[in-house]
């Protein structure tokens, strides 16, 4: 066994249980939210991917390959998509973003179950990291203009917006080739895609602590003191 299969060995679990990260951190200040939809969109995610990377194989074997990357592939973009819309206040960006995902799932659809790829989805996920992205620095934008957000990152979807783009941007040209290099360069760069998808559970498990102190935060009162400007 190489020094990389050793490795994407060790990293593989680490990635699987990471997933379980801000599901923990979720019930631990699930109490302490306000709203909950942030908690439960983030928990339901940990979970689900918990599953699929846990059952990879099984769930392949019942499922074939093309539904199981369909799942995959939408199921992420959709977790992605909710936690930067939640964030974005225009209504015309909403309203566009929403076009863009049904659009997105019906190319996907084509892709996995018309054209076909050989092994992996990789034009689906290049163009799933191009939505997200213009997504995220649409929210930044916004985050720049408000003059109320001194320091962006106090926001917690700050830090959701940079795991995500850390995962994306990360993996990116690795998934993008992943159909035209050889098993032995497969496995010889591969673990770095765990790397950076564990670092993005890791960002989210921060997110959802700065959101639940969010949540508990009260501005304290100014007192002013009374000038009764008759008597002066």
């Amino acid at each position: 066994m190489g020094k990389t299969q050793i490795i994407e060995k060790l990293f593989l679990p680490i990635l699987t249980y990471s997933f379980l990260l801000p599901v923990v951190v979720s019930l631990v200040c699930f109490n302490k939210a306000n709203p909950k939809h942030i908690l439960l969109i983030i928990g339901v995610y940990g979970i689900t991917f918990f599953f699929l990377n846990a059952y990879f194989e099984e769930l392949v074997a019942i499922l074939h390959r093309s539904l199981y990357y369909f799942i995959y592939t939408l199921t992420e973009y959709a977790t992605f998509a909710s936690l930067l819309f939640i964030n974005i206040k225009s209504k015309r960006a909403k309203l566009f973003g929403v076009g863009i995902s049904i659009l997105f799932t019906i190319f996907l659809y084509l892709i996995d179950f018309v054209v076909r790829f050989r092994s992996f989805d990789s034009i689906a996920i290049a163009t799933e990291t191009l939505i997200l992205l213009v997504f995220a620095i649409y929210f930044f934008y916004e985050q720049f203009k408000d003059a109320s957000s001194l320091y962006i990152y106090n926001h917690y979807c700050f830090w959701l917006t940079i795991g995500i783009l850390i995962y994306l941007c990360g993996s990116l040209f690795i998934f993008l080739y992943a159909d035209q290099i050889t098993p032995q360069q497969k496995s010889q760069f591969w673990f770095f895609t765990y790397v950076v998808e564990i670092i993005k559970n890791l960002l989210f498990a921060v997110a959802i602590i700065l959101y639940s102190r969010r949540s508990n935060f009260k501005p304290k009162k100014i007192i002013v003191p009374y000038l009764d400007l008759k008597e002066l």
